[in-house]
Formats: C-alpha cells, structure tokens, sequence
C-alpha cells in the first residue's frame, strides 16, 4: 500500500515538506559552521632552503606555506632565516641547522604541553611585538621553556643538550623542565644572558659572552618587517620531495621520552614500509617504543601450558 493511500495525499504532502525543510537547515548548519581553525602559523621569510614534514610527506618548505599544528621545520646549514609569523602576533625566527616543531600540543604527567614551538636544536629568535598581548606560551626545548616572553630572546640549542639564551629586550622565565623537584623559574630582563652545559649549575650573567655574540646568526641582527598581511588571502601550497624517509624522523625518534612517544603513535603506520622499518630495527636501542610496534609477536600473550596426556593403559586392564 502506498503512502499516499495509508494517510492521505494531504498529509503525505505536508511530511514531505516538513522532511524537506529539515534537511535544508541541517545542509545550511554543515555549511556555515564554526570554520576550521586558522593555521597557527605563516612561513613569511625564508632565505636559504628548509623541508617541511608533514604527515608521510618531505614537502619545500616556502614564503607563503601556511603551517598546521604538528609541522616539523628543518633548516639547511646555509639557511639564513626562516620567519614564522603566528596569528596571536607572535614571531620565531629559526637559523641554520634547526629543527622544530609548531605548535605542538604533547602530554606530560597528566598535563598538556602548549607553546609556539619545540626546537630541538639550533638556533632560534623569539620576539613578543610591542603592544602585543601578552602569552603564556613560549619555546619549549629539550631542557627548558621559555614562558612570559616580552620583547625579544635569541638562544641557541645544542644538540648535546646545551642552551645559551640572550634576552636582547624586554624580559622571559626560564623553566628547567628535567630538574625534579621543579625548581622555580629564572627570569631574566634585558640584557642578561644565560647558558648551561651538561648539568653545570649555572645562573644569569649580565652580559652575553664574546663567543656567544661571535656566533649569533648575522641575520637575527637587523630588524625585519612583518610580512603576514602580504599573504593574505593567498595560498601557497608547499612542494611535495619525496617520502618521509626514517633519516628524516631519526633525530625526532630518538628525542626525549614524550616526543618519543608521541611520534610512535603518529608514525605507526610508517612502520610498514621496509625502507623505514629497516632503519627502526637498526637504531631501535634508540627508541625502544617502536619494538612493540615492528615486533608484536613478542608482546602477545603466551598460550597456557597443556597438561601432560596420560599414558595409555596396558591391554586388558579395567578401572572401576
């Protein structure tokens, strides 16, 4: 029996519109939205060559590029600057030789972890514009973070765990983040520079040493412009390279305990791939997270031992 003969043409008209109009707003709710969230940052000046890695991808990284949050920078040795603009008006400066990490948002004791980005090593400018609203986040690196920054810091990471920092302007609270119980912060205001190696106790001097100066980026001397609203409304989509290779992860894989986690979750799947699952094998006292992933077999439960099976009785014997 049809519709139209159960309820009459009347009433099926009117479900129909009804059904009708329903789908409408539902189409018009999916179509306007709260919009995605606006890429936190802007590649706005790069002079010299950087890759971005982006989820299985090696891309180029390039003046323009928006960055999504959990996007890996790495800067070449000739690399003079890579500007990173964020929407909240915040400016990181990377130099040559550096890797980092935007905006990324990692667990730790049961806390979340923000910041603008992780620098795992190199060189790194950190500028808070005049007038800007202040921000609680900062710079994480592998021993410190760096919270409240106004004006303007440049530091130096060491890929043997040592730092340097020199706040140029303006003021900055150094965290130690391995130091157990959590010490509290030093804060250091312009002019004052600090640095650490190994686990030398260390404290704020005030003034930057000569070697330090010598080595400082030419390019983190001069004043630059900021560059976003020139990309504005423009997209720039970075160059695909090649494949994510395991070199490419290697210095992430083998960082501290929380990236090292977190990137064993993010990069499962890579872990079928013979290139890759060759060199985790390879290195894997480096990152031992990954052994559950390349060998699971090892990690199933063992089935339960069978009992002995009973020897056969002798020919003719009866049991009652």
């Amino acid at each position: 029996m049809r519709a139209s003969e159960l309820f009459g043409a009347r009433t099926v008209k009117r479900i129909r519109n009804v059904l009708a109009t329903v789908w409408l707003l539902l189409t018009l709710g999916a179509t306007h939205a709260a919009p995605a969230a606006q890429p936190p940052a802007l590649v706005s000046i790069l002079d010299g060559e950087a890759a971005l890695l982006r989820d299985s991808g090696r891309f180029g990284a390039a003046e323009g590029v928006r960055l999504a949050a959990g996007d890996l920078l790495e800067t070449g040795p000739q690399t003079r600057l890579l500007r990173l603009e964020f929407t909240d008006g915040v400016i990181v400066d990377l130099g040559p030789s550096t890797r980092a990490f935007v905006a990324p948002r990692l667990g730790t004791r049961g806390q979340a972890v923000a910041a603008h980005v992780y620098v795992l090593q190199g060189w790194f400018k950190l500028i808070q514009p005049a007038g800007g609203a202040p921000v609680p986040a900062g710079v994480l690196t592998p021993a410190y973070a760096l919270g409240e920054p106004a004006g303007q810091q440049v530091a130096a990471v060491d890929a043997d765990g040592g730092f340097q920092l020199f706040c140029e302007a303006g003021a900055v609270a150094l965290q130690d983040r391995a130091a157990r119980p959590v010490p509290p912060p030093v804060r250091l205001k312009a002019g004052e520079f600090f640095a650490r190696r190994g686990s030398d106790k260390t404290a704020a001097q005030p003034r930057p040493t000569p070697a330090f100066i010598q080595s400082v980026p030419r390019s983190f001397l001069d004043p630059l412009p900021t560059r976003a609203a020139l990309f504005k409304g423009r997209e720039v989509a970075p160059r695909r390279l090649g494949d994510l290779a395991y070199a490419d992860a290697a210095p992430w894989l083998a960082a501290e305990p929380m990236l090292r986690s977190h990137f064993a979750t993010r990069w499962r799947a890579l872990a079928r791939r013979p290139d890759f699952r060759a060199g985790l094998v390879e290195h894997m006292r480096e990152h031992p997270e990954w052994d559950r992933i390349v060998f699971p077999e090892k990690y199933r439960p063992k089935p339960p031992a069978q009992a002995p099976a009973a020897p056969p009785r002798p020919a003719g014997v009866r049991t009652y």
